[in-house]
């Protein structure tokens, strides 16, 4: 009779201990094609789609459009390696060109350039290698500019005048048309001298200048020897006019002995022993 009393009691707690569970339980809805490997079927979805984008952006990367402004960039670049040209070189075009698809990875060779130096005007003949296989054989007309900062004169400059940078401003041209011939703004001007009147605003030829004498005829001067391990100082008589890095004839006034000696300076030589 216990054992009655204490199984029914047993049901009963367990049933007010259970009861109204389900109140708190929503409802799960589950995706019958999910339901193999849940969680994993999602993430491999996600691991495709990213790695066919990523092969998508890779093949993009891959391939390069020469066009005719990209022709005409890397024809600038070949050609100012070619003839190790100073400044910066400008390629156009002078007839059409038909876009070429090829990988990033082409090589263009440049084979012929005439003439065969820098030219306003020139025929040139390269071709086009796409992973190791020539595309094709090219030969087209160009123009080229070479474009350098120069000097122009900032205000009046007269004849025989020594130059300074003072007296110039730079501007960028192109060197090989009408300012062919021009001083380039890298050019120490200190040394040289104006052989005719410039006047404002006018760019500054080679044929304008020449070499200032910064040693004059008569003039005493401090003479540098040395060698051999001897070095020496004494005083000379310029026997001639010098310019700079030029040899002029000097008689050393102790000694009355003449020799050639290298200008340094307004006031100063240099010889070896």
């Amino acid at each position: 009779m216990k054992a009655i009393l204490s199984f029914s009691l047993f049901v009963i707690l367990s049933g007010a201990v259970f009861a109204g569970v389900e109140r708190f339980l929503k409802p799960l809805k589950v995706n019958p094609q999910e339901q193999l490997f849940p969680g994993k079927a999602n993430a491999l979805i996600r691991a495709s789609f990213s790695m066919d984008r990523s092969h998508k952006v890779l093949a993009l990367q891959k391939k390069e459009l020469i066009t005719s402004q990209r022709l005409e960039q890397l024809l600038s670049e070949s050609i100012q390696h070619r003839f190790q040209a100073i400044g910066e070189i400008v390629v156009n075009l002078t007839s059409s060109w038909k876009t070429i698809e090829l990988n990033s990875d082409f090589v263009l060779k440049l084979s012929d350039v005439s003439p065969d130096e820098l030219s306003p005007s020139c025929f040139i003949r390269f071709s086009l290698w796409d992973s190791g296989k020539k595309v094709g054989n090219f030969a087209l007309p160009i123009r080229v500019a070479q474009m350098r900062d120069i000097y122009v004169s900032a205000r009046s400059i007269t004849y025989g005048a020594k130059l300074s940078k003072e007296d110039f401003k730079l501007q960028r041209v192109d060197v090989l048309k009408q300012h062919a011939n021009s001083v380039p703004g890298s050019t120490n001007l200190s040394s040289f001298q104006l052989d005719s009147y410039l006047s404002a605003n006018s760019p500054l030829k080679w044929s304008n200048i020449s070499k200032a004498n910064l040693i004059k005829k008569g003039q005493v001067i401090d003479v540098f020897a040395s060698g051999n391990g001897i070095y020496v100082t004494m005083k000379g008589l310029a026997l001639e006019d010098g310019a700079m890095d030029s040899f002029v004839k000097v008689r050393n006034l102790s000694s009355e002995k003449e020799f050639h000696a290298k200008v340094l300076s307004e006031n100063s030589v240099k010889v070896s022993l």
